[in-house]
């Protein structure tokens, strides 16, 4: 079966620690697969294993009403042991043992359950698993003609993908459209690709294509900045804090921001963290100044900076660490929320077709 050989985790975070507050609870909630709180096990182990066929157990909360992202982790239930089987990727793995022991240790204090937080733990994926499991999947039949890729929230670049025909059935699809002679791919991706999983994705994607020359990505983050108001802005940049070590690129997405949308997109710097469950008062309070944070940017630009391609992100700034508002990370598909990111998709795809559609850039022979 699996190795038993775990990573340890700190204390769960609690709601009195966490910056989210009292919404930690139903963020938490919402991620929880049926079988973590179904009975009590001897050890909840999280290791990298993308299963999708029983005896693995499918998450019964996975929102398949979009193309993307929407897989979650899968349980298996050995003995008295239950096993949740990630995609690989040591942030991936971290973070949904961090989110099972928090949830777990509140339900706990709270008396309604009997299972400790301490028997949660997980298996450590490697850089070679996670590239094991990429190679494995159908990434490798994107095309090799591509000039530049669009990850994450492709879906929502409806104008732009238009009546394209997305191929790839398991993993990934992609649909690839020409603009002004350049061929660009949207790649989704069904599973989430969480931190260092995205980084090994851009990594894929360019060691092998190697036309590729430059890497998009759309997505969400979280505003370091008092006053920013979630699901108002959209952000960009071109520098990371990735593991105390900042990371700098040239942000290709900047003279179309300031062409089409300077008063709807923020620049600043950002922060790359494992886990939204690093982000507690105390990690707050010792940060170095930075404007965003989320799990992916700087690892997709550290890999697109030493493949020598291009790297930009435009990302809906989703929720705001620094205060409270009503809308968060715990309610993200009210009304509110939906109508303010239809405006923001909007705007997104102004930026990205003014950039695509720019004179393609001549390469010195």
């Amino acid at each position: 079966m699996y190795s038993t050989r775990g990573g340890s985790l700190e204390e769960p975070t609690t709601v009195e620690d966490h910056t989210m507050g009292a919404s930690l609870v139903p963020y938490l909630a919402i991620k929880m697969h049926q079988e973590i709180t179904a009975r009590v096990y001897n050890a909840i182990v999280v290791l990298g294993s993308y299963n999708r066929s029983d005896p693995s157990i499918i998450f019964e909360g996975e929102k398949c009403d979009k193309p993307f992202n929407w897989q979650r982790p899968t349980a298996r239930i050995v003995g008295d042991k239950l096993w949740i089987e990630c995609f690989p990727g040591y942030d991936h793995n971290e973070h949904y043992a961090r989110l099972i022991a928090s949830y777990l240790g509140i339900l706990h204090r709270e008396g309604r359950i009997v299972t400790p937080p301490s028997n949660v733990s997980f298996i450590p994926s490697s850089c070679s698993d996670t590239r094991n499991a990429l190679e494995a999947t159908n990434l490798r039949e994107l095309p090799t003609e591509v000039d530049t890729v669009v990850l994450g929230l492709v879906h929502r670049l409806d104008r732009l993908t238009g009546t394209a025909d997305w191929k790839g059935n398991g993993c990934f699809g992609w649909a690839v459209r020409q603009f002004n002679g350049r061929q660009v791919a949207f790649v989704g991706c069904r599973p989430s690709f969480w931190g260092d999983i995205a980084g090994e994705v851009v990594h894929h994607i360019t060691s092998r294509r190697h036309r590729v020359r430059e890497v998009l990505y759309f997505g969400k983050l979280g505003s370091l900045r008092n006053g920013i108001k979630p699901n108002t802005f959209l952000a960009t940049g071109g520098r990371s804090y990735v593991r105390g070590q900042i990371v700098e690129w040239n942000n290709p997405l900047e003279a179309s921001v300031t062409y089409k949308a300077a008063d709807d997109v923020i620049f600043g710097d950002h922060i790359t963290v494992g886990s939204v469950l690093h982000e507690t008062r105390d990690w707050l309070t010792g940060l170095p100044p930075a404007d965003f944070v989320d799990s992916e940017v700087g690892m997709m630009a550290q890999a697109a900076v030493r493949s020598g391609v291009d790297f930009g992100y435009l990302h809906i700034i989703s929720d705001n660490v620094t205060e409270k508002y009503e809308q968060d990370l715990s309610n993200e598909r009210i009304a509110g929320v939906l109508a303010r990111r239809a405006r923001l998709y909007e705007v997104a795809q102004d930026v990205l077709e003014h950039h695509l559609t720019a004179t393609p850039r001549v390469e010195c022979g």
